[in-house]
């Protein structure tokens, strides 16, 4: 709910408040006084687009405020406490571009109507207005239609996105064809090139010293061969074994001399044995210039590996592995997509079959709400109006998130004329009151908390103008919650039916007009009506018809 409205410097108000409140308030005053700049001032807060030429004359910009209580579920994220109210604000300069705040914040003006637009429902002469919108007609027809509609709308939903995501699934793999099949080529060739090599790491790792062995096999025999030789009996193993007998025949107790001896018989052994190991290692070589080739080649082919899939022999192989993944990824997708075609089937079936029920259920809802608001209409002055719900297949049998229909509300005005978009169908007057009928007849599905009427009174009065007052006070009080119902009128007979009257003067301060807004009692109120009845509001006579039109507003009054 909207508690309370700020105004200053926009067209004639130099700065008015009103405190709002749940129920029917209506906003009078003389012709010029500045009244719709009140619905002005609400659709700047909505996000409506600025101008400078509606900043008041003399002023460096206009400003339009309002604290809403409690605030919208969307407010939540500008909010430090959820309980807290909302203030939304909008400045106009006379120069240079608007500024939208929310909270104090800094945000864009469309953020605005983000938080606020879908609570709060403006139907000016001027505006296209929410309700002439086909989402929120079919979305306020789909309430209207009841819980198993309702119920029936999210099973299609379900399957909608179901059927989707298949769909796209099954797209892809067709656009994706000719690019998975080269993918598949090109793993199925990387993998059966590694596989064919054999890596064996625990081998493959050592085929550079081999070749080295193999390409050097003569130096590798004959150095070993001398090698051998000079550490043999003909070697040095000769003089280590003089310098042994030599030490032996020493006779004299002495450590040192023990270390000694047995230093000279431990490298006399182990000279003994590698002159064994060198022979042996270069008997184990023989020259092969085949296996030598056959070991470059390898060498090669290895390197071939390693530069096309990894830094060495590991990367390789796990390569090799990555690529045999893919390939079963990729085949497994080709054998989805005789399952994807099945699924997608029983899909559409599902679809088409929920299809049917929400177009029966639209029509349905359709039906009885054509009813309900022509009668509204005929209560409104607009007796030959008839309100007519198209609901029809969208072209080609196309499908949205929200069924397969076009749904449109439409309106002959006057007899023998073809129904058309409500837009285009009426006049500006006529237009409010098909959208008042329209919200009455919707008012327990519509989630719009605040209502704004604008003229809805032109072109009416009398039994008229007091039946728009009374279906504007059901509005307001259609429900346990209550809402919020703000109308700017000219008509007493409305404005008698107000839970709340603001009056808008005109008045002039040092030449200049300035224009202000004050609550009225009951007692003003008298006046005022009286006024507005043409007549002197201090005229007894005057004040008797103000006063019979409150009786019969609010009978229970007693006024």
């Amino acid at each position: 709910m909207i508690e309370e409205l700020h105004i200053r410097g926009l067209g004639v108000i130099e700065e008015a408040s009103l405190r709002l409140s749940p129920g029917l308030t209506v906003v009078t005053g003389e012709t010029g006084a500045g009244k719709t700049m009140l619905v002005t001032a609400l659709e700047l807060l909505l996000g409506a687009r600025s101008d400078a030429n509606l900043v008041r004359s003399g002023t460096t910009g206009a400003f339009v405020e309002a604290v809403i209580d409690p605030a919208p579920p969307e407010a939540g994220p500008w909010l430090d406490d959820p309980a807290d109210p909302l203030i939304v604000s909008r400045e106009i300069p006379a120069e240079g571009r608007s500024r939208a705040r929310v909270s104090g914040r800094l945000v864009p003006a469309s953020t605005l109507s983000e938080i606020i637009g879908r609570h709060v429902e403006v139907h000016a002469q001027h505006e296209h207005v929410r309700l002439a919108t086909a989402e929120v007609q079919r979305e306020l027809l789909d309430r209207y239609a009841g819980d198993g509609h309702q119920a029936n709308r999210q099973r299609y939903t379900a399957c909608y996105s179901l059927w989707r995501e298949l769909t796209d699934r099954r797209r892809q793999l067709v656009t994706d064809a000719t690019a998975r099949e080269r993918e598949l080529d090109r793993l199925r060739f990387e993998a059966a090139e590694i596989e064919s090599a054999g890596i064996d790491p625990s081998s493959d790792d050592g085929i550079d010293r081999q070749i080295s062995i193999l390409a050097h096999a003569d130096d590798v025999l004959q150095g070993a061969a001398l090698a051998s030789n000079a550490l043999g009996s003909d070697g040095a193993a000769e003089p280590l074994g003089t310098a042994i007998e030599a030490l032996r025949r020493i006779d004299v107790e002495d450590p040192v001399l023990d270390d000694l001896r047995g230093r000279l018989e431990g490298l006399a052994s182990e000279v003994s044995e590698l002159s064994s190991e060198v022979r042996a290692y270069g008997d184990q070589v023989e020259a092969d210039p085949r296996r030598l080739a056959e070991l470059q080649e390898r060498r090669h082919l290895l390197a071939t590996l390693r530069r096309k899939y990894g830094a060495d022999l590991s990367e390789v192989l796990a390569h090799a592995e990555v690529a045999r993944h893919r390939i079963e990824e990729l085949e497994t997708a080709e054998a989805d997509a005789g399952d994807l075609d099945a699924r997608i089937a029983a899909a559409r079936s599902d679809i088409d079959e929920l299809v049917g029920k929400l177009r029966a259920g639209r029509q349905a809802a359709a039906a009885l709400l054509e009813g309900v608001v022509d009668s509204h209409l005929d209560d409104l002055g607009m007796p030959h109006a008839r309100f007519h719900i198209s609901v029809e297949p969208l072209p080609d049998e196309g499908l949205t998130a929200d069924g397969g229909d076009r749904v449109t509300y439409l309106l002959a005005a006057n007899p023998g004329e073809p129904p058309r978009p409500l837009a285009r169908a009426s006049s500006g007057g006529e237009r409010s009151r098909v959208s008042l009928a329209i919200e009455v007849a919707l008012a327990d599905v519509d989630d719009a908390r605040v209502l704004v009427f604008d003229e809805v009174d032109a072109g009416i009065g009398g039994a008229t103008a007091m039946a728009v007052g009374d279906k504007l006070a059901q509005l307001a009080g259609s429900d346990a919650g209550g809402r919020q119902v703000l109308c700017v009128t000219h008509l007493a007979q409305l404005a008698a039916f107000a839970d709340v009257h603001h009056v808008v003067e005109k008045s002039v301060v040092d030449g200049r007009t300035v224009t202000t807004s004050r609550q009225v009692g009951e007692e003003s109120r008298v006046g005022e009506l009286a006024r507005m009845l043409g007549g002197d509001a201090q005229a007894q006579a005057g004040r008797d018809h103000a006063r019979e039109l409150l009786s019969q507003a609010r009978p229970e009054r007693g006024v």
